[in-house]
């Protein structure tokens, strides 16, 4: 037999000595350990006075001015929050800069009708960013109504994750346990939005502001996790392996059912 022939036996190898070659991506993945601010709903109290991101990574989250008796837990896990009741809360400068973001929210609706689920809000503009559920559609959009992506609300409870890229948005959504649709993304740019959208952003969670008369925006739902990238758009399909495997381990990991 000659130098570099090959020689076969034929044995049978253990698994355990061979080397993975695969680059699978795990199916299950802290949020943390994708870069997200998690927060995660874990609150044994009735009343909730502050919403502290999972390891302290991140702005803490407290009741908006008008919700002067704290946000309510919900008998079944997660926050409760209840048509024309402003029972939400603002992480306050939660974005440093507003030009690249993802927001992910697990929800449940059995009605259709969350209304305000999250809003981001520039704290030097007069537009805004918010996710809106209403007749069972979830409308991603501006205040000023110059653009708007919008799918069908999958049975809850459910995902629904938005990203913004400098002045694009995009959506998508899936049930518990089930992977994210291919995202809906704005067909084009929109530098008047890019420019409304730069500087620090506050993270409204239920609501859309500080102000108390917006009742038509404030529906009923039940919040039981909140994803935040600050500063990166991960709505891509090059992350939808990691993206999904972030959405099963919150699911486990996060609020009890």
């Amino acid at each position: 037999m000659g130098q570099g022939d090959a020689y076969f036996v034929d044995v049978e190898v253990p698994r355990a000595v061979l080397l993975d070659t695969s680059q699978t991506t795990p199916t299950r993945k802290s949020p943390l350990q994708f870069g997200a601010v998690w927060y995660r709903s874990q609150h044994a109290e009735q009343t909730i006075n502050d919403w502290t991101p999972e390891n302290g990574l991140g702005v803490v989250a407290y009741p908006v001015k008008p919700n002067e008796a704290g946000a309510k837990r919900h008998p079944e896990g997660g926050i409760a929050f209840t048509s024309a009741k402003n029972t939400g809360l603002v992480a306050e400068g939660a974005l440093s800069e507003t030009r690249q973001f993802t927001c992910a929210v697990r929800f449940d609706s059995p009605l259709g009708e969350a209304r305000t689920l999250v809003t981001i809000n520039p704290t030097d503009a007069d537009n805004y960013l918010f996710l809106n559920e209403k007749d069972g559609e979830l409308t991603w959009q501006d205040q000023k109504g110059s653009v708007a992506v919008a799918i069908p609300t999958p049975p809850t409870p459910a995902w629904v994750v938005v990203g913004y890229d400098a002045g694009r948005l995009s959506i998508a959504a899936a049930s518990e346990g089930h992977a994210l649709a291919a995202p809906v993304t704005s067909t084009e740019d929109n530098p008047l939005l890019d420019r409304d959208l730069s500087g620090s952003s506050d993270l409204f969670i239920g609501c859309r502001s500080h102000r108390k008369g917006i009742l038509k925006t404030l529906g009923t739902s039940r919040i039981m996790d909140v994803l935040l990238w600050s500063d990166s758009f991960v709505l891509t399909q090059g992350e939808a392996a990691q993206l999904n495997a972030v959405c099963r381990y919150a699911e486990t990991e996060g609020a009890s059912e």
